[in-house]
Parts: C-alpha cells; structure tokens; sequence
C-alpha cells in the first residue's frame, strides 16, 4: 500500500525515490512531471494566442494544416467507430446538398466543421485544437476566394473519398486522399495570388 502511494507520487514529480537510501521531496515541484491523468485547461486559447501574436503568411498557415491534418485523418481512419460517424456524414450531406447560390461563407463553414469532425475521431485533442485554430485563421481568406461550379464539385470529390477511406479503416489511403486534397486548395490559393487583379472598367 505505502509502496504503490509512494510510486504514484513519484509519478506526479512530487517525491524522487532512491533505491536503498530513501524518498526526498522535490525542491521545485513546478519542474514535475505531469501524471498522464491529468489534464491541461485553455489549450486552444493558447494556441489561438500564439499564433496571433504577430502577422501571418496565410500559404504558411494552409502548409501548417496540411502537415496536421494530413496525420489527423490517418489516426481518425485507424480509431473510427462506426458510431462516431454520424456527425461528420450529416456534415458531408450539408455540404452536398447545399443549394448552387449558396453564401460562400456559409458553405466554407458546413466544409470547415466537417474538417473538424474528422480531427475530433483522430483521439488526440491536442492536435484537432491546432486544427480548428488553424482553419479559423483561414475562414475568412477562404470564404472571400472566388469559385466556380468545377471547382465545388472537385472538393467534394475529394470530401466523399476522404469518408469512404475512413468509413473503410484505410487510414493510408485517407492521408493520401487528404494531402491531395489539401495539395490542391494550396495550388489554387498560390495561383490566385499569382494572378493580378484585372483593372475596373470604367463607367
């Protein structure tokens, strides 16, 4: 009993234990580690925090994405249970069949959350905290670019593909069909910034 007490404290950094010479308390218990019980509060405000701290490349922040979600949506295709997928089909569904004239801040959101519903089955709340924060850098940036017919129908191609790789538990697959994806929004974010504005016609 007092054995188990002792190695649990051990564990929380509050005491160190020396084999055959005896238990000493930690001089500075803000150096001990922290027990895989406990839990760590405002880590999204944290990360919110530090990446706003200063101006940001927006290509930047959509490589930080990819890099993340990329990995997320593997670890989502291995954890899934059939039953935690409800929310992120009912999201797909939206997007599909929201309406030609849609707001394209509406719709960028409807895409934006299904993301985040993907990240949530990854298990690690950490890394889909870095996640939202990430894509709620990019909101506006995205809801402001143009887009066209084509282009919708081409992300959601990708958006059903994605699904199906996780409903299949073929996390290779979902992480191929992710960098893709994301691969291709990069490109068309690059070449917009590439294409000079045309001049107003005047009248």
């Amino acid at each position: 009993m007092v054995r188990d007490v002792l190695l649990q404290a051990q564990t929380r950094g509050a005491v160190r234990v020396v084999p055959r010479v005896g238990v000493f308390l930690q001089a500075n218990p803000t150096q001990a580690r922290i027990a895989v019980s406990e839990t760590i509060t405002g880590v999204e405000p944290a990360l919110q925090l530090a990446v706003g701290r200063e101006p940001v490349n927006v290509l930047h922040v959509l490589d930080a994405r990819r890099v993340i979600e990329v990995e997320l949506i593997g670890r989502a295709a291995i954890r899934r249970q059939m039953d935690d997928l409800l929310p992120a089909r009912r999201l797909l569904d939206a997007m599909l069949s929201a309406p030609a004239d849609i707001e394209r801040q509406a719709y960028v959101e409807i895409d934006f959350r299904f993301h985040a519903e993907l990240a949530r089955l990854s298990g690690n709340a950490v890394l889909a905290a870095m996640q939202r924060t990430l894509t709620d850098l990019l909101a506006r940036h995205f809801a402001e670019l143009p887009t066209s017919p084509e282009r919708r129908a081409d992300s959601e191609r990708f958006h059903i593909a994605i699904y199906s790789a996780i409903v299949a538990g073929d996390a290779e697959r979902a992480r191929r069909e992710m960098d893709q994806h994301l691969g291709n929004v990069y490109q068309y974010l690059l070449g917009f910034v590439q294409q000079p504005p045309e001049m107003p016609s005047a009248g």
